[in-house]
């Protein structure tokens, strides 16, 4: 793989901080102003493809209408240095995905405020029409108390309206297996509550170590959302309470009309309830 070059118009790239298929995120330093940053940039390889400049682009968009302390900062696109990158505020916390790594134990105390503050964010990006369609530990960067910024904004997409859902036709599923509701495995247009099923499996892994669904393949993965029950997770975890356990289950229900109707609904409930006993 070609090399980036360490420096983009005025930013110097100081370290890599994330990798993608088609894009690396690095910590730079802003020469002209001082300033530290994080910069989401296309490798070479890609840097031709259009599709590419388009995603960065489509991701400033929504970041642009969708602006919470919760939610990562993107200030603006440039492709000077020649190739495209967003330029976006630096969080400088590992995303939960290291953390449960590291053990859930030590998580414990900081997962209320983690899963409220995450809930508050998805709830900002619904009353404003988007659907997040990515939520996972790895989109998450927590500070060691609690604080967080959801990230990755590539993937959202305007919520489906009733009418949407009742004659939207099928589309690429997209999203991370791990997560993904039934219905947006099978291509449908969604609405917040496919964001519910997928913080109902975050809350699951940073309760139990590990996803509610996991399998040899992804087909295997996929088919078990779409139709396996999800296991108890006082099971795995036998601090976890009979509160939240109810609320996950609730939350991963297959069909969205049995979930929480709403991010408002599910942190109500969140704010009434004890994680663990």
């Amino acid at each position: 793989m070609t090399k980036i070059p360490a420096q983009l118009g005025p930013l110097k790239l100081v370290q890599k901080i994330g990798v993608g298929r088609h894009c690396q995120v690095w910590e730079a330093v802003d020469e002209g102003s001082g300033q530290r940053a994080a910069v989401k940039v296309v490798v070479p390889e890609a840097a031709a493809d259009s599709t590419q400049r388009k995603r960065l682009e489509y991701e400033l968009k929504v970041a642009h209408a969708v602006r919470h302390p919760m939610i990562i900062r993107i200030d603006r696109f440039s492709d000077e240095g020649g190739l495209p990158h967003l330029v976006m505020e630096l969080y400088p916390h590992p995303n939960l995905k290291q953390q449960i790594a590291a053990g859930v134990a030590p998580l414990a105390a900081r997962v209320p405020r983690i899963v409220l503050e995450l809930a508050m964010a998805l709830d900002h990006m619904h009353a404003r029409g988007w659907v997040h369609r990515d939520v996972k530990p790895d989109n998450v960067l927590a500070a060691a108390d609690g604080q967080l910024k959801l990230i990755d904004l590539a993937i959202a997409a305007r919520a489906a309206g009733p009418i949407g859902r009742l004659f939207g036709g099928r589309g690429r599923a997209q999203g991370s297996h791990s997560y993904m509701p039934p219905e947006q495995i099978r291509g449908l247009p969604v609405d917040a509550r496919a964001d519910i099923y997928a913080l109902g499996c975050t809350i699951f892994e940073l309760l139990a170590g590990r996803p509610p669904f996991t399998a040899a393949n992804h087909n295997d993965l996929l088919n078990k959302h779409v139709s396996a029950a999800a296991p108890a997770v006082e099971v795995i975890n036998s601090h976890a309470s009979a509160g939240i356990s109810r609320l996950i289950r609730q939350m991963l229900a297959k069909k969205p009309a049995a979930r929480p109707a709403s991010m408002q609904e599910v942190i109500g409930r969140l704010r009434e309830i004890h994680f663990f006993h």
